[in-house]
């Protein structure tokens, strides 16, 4: 089985529904990683295979990750994050996780955000190369500030608590209470209150 994954809209920090959105917690936000995105699905019979969201393969061994997937998930599951593997320095064979799209045969795309997040946390097992989400209500453009400063990050996903996951077996939807705020080149460098020095 595959689903496309979610794609989100995007957005500049310096906008006025930034600002917004800064302060209101019925949103969340998460840092984006620099990586590809990554599906690991484990089929019925518990075999593992990891898709990108453009539906191919991810072939790289990573095997320790691997390992880590097989027994951390359970059988006919899907879930969602982002594969750091040799694109930033130093790290490799570390999936960055921050959603579930199907849980033991169960469709789970009609559920909000935050009772996916719930699931999710009772799959996941974090370790040296699995790493969950951390979701932030208050200080979003503070975290944005801070996720640029590093090679690892890209910026950051602001995602409304509410909102279900439109995952389309015929094109990869832009999702409208997904909005992707990502590291503009030659940013003016800011403190971490999120503030222009």
């Amino acid at each position: 089985m595959y689903l496309y994954p979610c794609k989100p809209n995007t957005l500049t920090p310096d906008s006025k529904l930034s600002d917004e959105l800064d302060r209101d917690i019925g949103w969340i936000a998460e840092v984006k990683k620099n990586g590809w995105r990554a599906l690991p699905t484990k089929d019925e019979k518990g075999n593992l295979t990891i898709w990108t969201r453009h539906k191919t393969l991810i072939k790289d061994a990573v095997p320790e990750l691997r390992e880590a997937l097989i027994s951390m998930m359970p059988a006919g599951t899907i879930l969602d994050g982002e594969l750091i593997n040799n694109r930033t320095k130093g790290v490799n064979g570390k999936l960055y996780l921050f959603d579930i799209i199907v849980l033991e045969g169960r469709l789970l795309v009609n559920l909000p955000l935050r009772e996916r997040r719930k699931l999710l946390e009772g799959v996941v097992v974090e370790g040296p190369h699995i790493e969950l989400a951390r979701q932030v209500r208050v200080g979003k453009k503070q975290l944005y500030y801070q996720s640029i400063e590093g090679e690892e990050s890209e910026g950051i996903v602001i995602k409304r608590l509410d909102s279900k996951y439109p995952a389309s077996e015929k094109s990869c939807l832009q999702h409208p209470y997904w909005l992707k705020v990502k590291r503009i080149e030659n940013h003016v460098k800011t403190n971490t209150k999120g503030e222009k020095p």
